[in-house]
């Protein structure tokens, strides 16, 4: 199998989305992201063979905004169910995996804190899978040591606000991403469009 660089693929999300920035285009950009998938060693190139835990954002395209971050979990974790505010993500896996809930909001979010979730899918996302959540997706994770995995974003979602939920309390608060220094490297000027 020929090898598909990250530059090809950096560059094929740029056309795809400069087409058709709606659905089209996410799911265009899908199908380039699980082609890469099987070939990451893209994560050496601008990580180092042994990438430091964290989140490291490796691409921003300057003309689309879409962001590569990819995550190297050392630890198992989760994330309670919560959207990404007006962004869309695609999650894919490279290593380990990650159990995937998507969540139904049922009240009409007209009451202020207050949130009441059902399930309404699981499954997981295997090394070489991909998944797409649209703005206001609502979602949780969970994912054992030794994970990686990487999202496409059709923003900075680490310095923006989104909704967080708690389905036991019913609420919902907005997150402020920015104050939680969560990102531990930025773009790579070879990376960098």
């Amino acid at each position: 199998m020929m090898a598909y660089t990250f530059s090809e693929f950096c560059a094929d999300c740029n056309r795809a989305l400069k087409t058709d920035s709606g659905e089209a285009g996410r799911l265009a950009v899908q199908k380039h992201f699980d082609k890469i998938l099987l070939h990451t060693e893209f994560v050496n190139e601008h990580l180092g063979e042994n990438p430091p835990p964290g989140r490291h954002i490796i691409f921003v395209d300057k003309e689309t905004d879409m962001n590569v971050m990819v995550h190297i979990m050392d630890k198992d974790g989760f994330a309670v169910p919560h959207d990404h505010g007006p962004y869309w993500v695609i999650y894919g896996n490279a290593t380990g995996y990650i159990d995937m809930t998507e969540f139904n909001r049922l009240d009409d979010g007209s009451k202020e804190g207050y949130a009441e979730l059902e399930v309404s899918k699981e499954y997981r996302i295997n090394p070489g899978d991909s998944s797409v959540y649209d703005v206001g997706d609502i979602h949780s994770i969970d994912y054992p040591a030794n994970t990686m995995f990487i999202r496409l974003t059709s923003g900075d979602v680490e310095s923006g606000q989104n909704l967080s939920f708690s389905m036991e309390n019913k609420t919902v608060e907005i997150q402020d991403r920015s104050k939680q220094g969560r990102v531990t490297s930025r773009v790579s000027a070879k990376a960098d469009r």
